[in-house]
Formats: structure tokens, C-alpha cells, sequence
């Protein structure tokens, strides 16, 4: 089977082969003659511009103060989410490769979740992250750039679960209860990644996408928490947020060596 595969590959590349060894023309060479070699190597220089060659850190270690504020659950609210984590972050730029950050806000909820037969109505209660980004790019003249970053976070609140229904098969009844005044706490961490983007001068932009992971929390006798301030839903890891920021800027760019260019 492969000797018939072989010919009829021979006989269907043949018509193409032969052209090619009718046209090829064959002069002789006599040996005994020398030929002259040109030299290829050109008498010109060649000149190659090298980039600059930055040399340790190419912004300052203090290099700026970034002001943010999470704008997403308020629009959120706007089109029915009926709670949200309202938060201002201020993070210290470290050679524009470091961010420490400080995130601090008031979550609260007033919420129905779907399919469950309760009211959870969280109190305006204050929660605080603390963590750090880290910009792969910090060496970089464009001040937009990706980061990943790392956040602690912790939260002390109190809840109230309200409209209760329980339903009584056998007097075909129902009746509301509700249990007020629970007093909680949960603190977690957060992995996250996002993008910043200078749009005008000292005015930024950008978004951050999170996953979360609850470390602990403390549950009541007769309750736990369905959300929790800073956090979101317990029920969901993920989290967004969606930021407009201002930089102020402490020192000024490291100047770097001018291209200087090489003779090969």
C-alpha cells in the first residue's frame, strides 16, 4: 500500500519537477582557473542608535499621592441594587512600582434577596482595607499601565432581619417575625487586578476586578450575615469596582542618559 502511495506521489509531482531540470542550463568550470573574490565587507561605518539604558529607578521613591473614589454600587443603585459599598482610597506611589493603599468606607443594605423569604436591612456600618499594588511596568514614561494587588479587609457591623414569613401548614396561616439588633464582625482577603488610565493631566480612571475569600465572621444564635459591609453578598466571591481618581505628584521624573550612537 505505501509503494502505490509512493509512486502516485512521484507521478503527480513529475509534470512539476520537470520544467524545473529542462530550464536549469549547465556550464562547465575549468579548475584551473582563479576566480576573483570582491570583498562584501564595506568600507562605511554602520551607526546604530541604542535606546536609552535607564539605570536603577526612573521615577522617585515618593513620587505621588493617588486619590480614588469607587463610583460603581452608587450608579448601581441608581438602576435598583439595593445595597453597595461607598469607599474612598488613597494610595502612596513608591517609584511608581509599590502602592500601599488605604481603602475606607460605609457599606449598607436594604435587601429582599431573590427566592428567600426575609428582609436583611444592614445599618450603615464602617469598614477599612489595607493592602498593596504593584505595577510590572514602573519603569515605564506612560502613566497608565496594569497592576495586581493584594487587600486585608475587616468590618464591624449590626443587622436586622425584617418580614420574616413563616407559614403554618396545618392552620393555613402565615405570620411575620423579625430578629433586630444583630451584632457581627468578618474580616477577609482579596486578590485582585485592574487597569489605571490617565485621561487628562492628574485625572484618572480605571477599573478593578476582585476575588474574595472570608477568612471569618461571627454568626448570631438565631441569624448570620447575608452581607457584610466592604465585602458584598457572602454568597458571592467576586467583586468590582470602578474608580475616578486624582494624582498629586511629589517629585519630578529621574532624567535618563540621551541614545548615544555605536561604531560597528
Amino acid at each position: 500500500m505505501r509503494s502505490k502511495v509512493f509512486i502516485l506521489f512521484l507521478w503527480l509531482a513529475l509534470p512539476l519537477v520537470f520544467p524545473l531540470v529542462a530550464q536549469r542550463r549547465i556550464t562547465p568550470v575549468d579548475p584551473t582557473v582563479k576566480r576573483e573574490v570582491k570583498d562584501t565587507i564595506p568600507t562605511d561605518s554602520v551607526v546604530v542608535e541604542t535606546e536609552p539604558k535607564i539605570e536603577g529607578y526612573l521615577y522617585p521613591l515618593f513620587n505621588g499621592l493617588i486619590v480614588n473614589v469607587n463610583i460603581l454600587d452608587g450608579v448601581a443603585n441608581l438602576f435598583g441594587q439595593t445595597y453597595g459599598n461607598y469607599e474612598i482610597a488613597a494610595e502612596l506611589d513608591l517609584h511608581n512600582r509599590f502602592f500601599p493603599v488605604w481603602e475606607v468606607g460605609i457599606g449598607r443594605a436594604h435587601n429582599t434577596p431573590e427566592g428567600l423569604n426575609f428582609t436583611y436591612i444592614n445599618k450603615a456600618s464602617l469598614y477599612n482595607r489595607v493592602g498593596m499594588n504593584y505595577n510590572f511596568g514602573y519603569n515605564k514614561t506612560d502613566m497608565s499601565f496594569f497592576y495586581i494587588g493584594l487587600r486585608y479587609g475587616f468590618s464591624v457591623f449590626t443587622y436586622d432581619i425584617d418580614n420574616i414569613q413563616v407559614e403554618s401548614p396545618y392552620w393555613e396561616e402565615s405570620e411575620q417575625l423579625r430578629i433586630a439588633g444583630q451584632k457581627s464582625w468578618a474580616h477577609w482577603g482579596e486578590l485582585l487586578g485592574g487597569l489605571r488610565v490617565q485621561v487628562y493631566k492628574n485625572f484618572y480612571m480605571g477599573w478593578t476586578a476582585r476575588y474574595r475569600l472570608i477568612f471569618g465572621y461571627k454568626k448570631n444564635s438565631h441569624s448570620q450575615p447575608w452581607y457584610i459591609p466592604g465585602f458584598g453578598p457572602t454568597s458571592s466571591p467576586f467583586g468590582f469596582t470602578y474608580t475616578l481618581g486624582y494624582r498629586f505628584s511629589f517629585g519630578k521624573k529621574a532624567n535618563t542618559a540621551p541614545s548615544q550612537p555605536v561604531t560597528e
